[in-house]
């Protein structure tokens, strides 16, 4: 549990502060500019994904790195790049996953974490983060990782827009409640995808941006 706190703590150098995950140029482009607009959109497009995709999938991670099985999670790290269409996620997601996958190895050097490192030293957010909350049961791991997830975008949305923290706040328990009540079920379905253009199109486009606070 201990650990646990350690790795969702906000001190945490992921590197995830960097990143927007496209909420940037929806900002930009006036889809997202009040306090009710992002709470929609966390409800309707990242829940969404959560829980039809990301949730599942980092299911099946987690059991591989629960089975030490380092050739799954080689192949799952390999799968996610077929599903993350825009450049700007895919890199995302790396950059952050072997900035996590680096201090990982320095603060838990077990050999599955180090043959990961070795093989794929880019791999992604999710399958590192599957990799480090290995040792817990996988309800509280997905409920951790689904929590980085939807606090990111509540933070980048401080620097984006005017609102505060406490509607941040009030904002990131609604939707985590809605999470809450939908995730265990998620864990035990397969990994379907969810059809979102609306960010990939903004993040498409946030590459190709004028000027911009975030790299994605």
């Amino acid at each position: 549990m201990l650990w646990l706190l350690q790795a969702n703590d906000t001190a945490y150098p992921s590197g995830a502060y960097a990143h927007s995950f496209g909420l940037e140029e929806l900002v930009e482009a006036g889809v997202i500019t009040t306090a009710t607009d992002l709470e929609n959109f966390l409800e309707k497009q990242i829940l969404p994904a959560l829980l039809t995709f990301e949730l599942p999938f980092f299911a099946r991670a987690h059991a591989a790195a629960v089975a030490q099985d380092s050739d799954e999670l080689f192949a799952l790290d390999t799968e996610l790049d077929a599903w993350r269409i825009p450049s700007e996620l895919r890199d995302a997601s790396r950059r952050i996953g072997s900035q996590r996958l680096d201090l990982l190895a320095l603060l838990d050097p077990s050999p599955l974490i180090l043959h990961q490192r070795k093989i794929s030293p880019r791999s992604h957010h999710l399958v590192v983060t599957a990799l480090e909350l290995s040792s817990l049961p996988l309800a509280q791991a997905a409920r951790a990782f689904a929590f980085q997830s939807i606090a990111g975008l509540t933070a980048a949305s401080m620097k984006l827009m005017r609102i505060g923290q406490t509607s941040c706040q009030q904002i990131s328990r609604r939707t985590l409640v809605r999470l809450g009540e939908k995730i265990d079920a998620a864990l035990s379905h397969e990994a379907d995808g969810w059809f979102n253009p609306l960010l990939e199109i903004a993040s498409l486009r946030h590459a190709r941006a004028n000027h911009r606070l975030f790299i994605s």
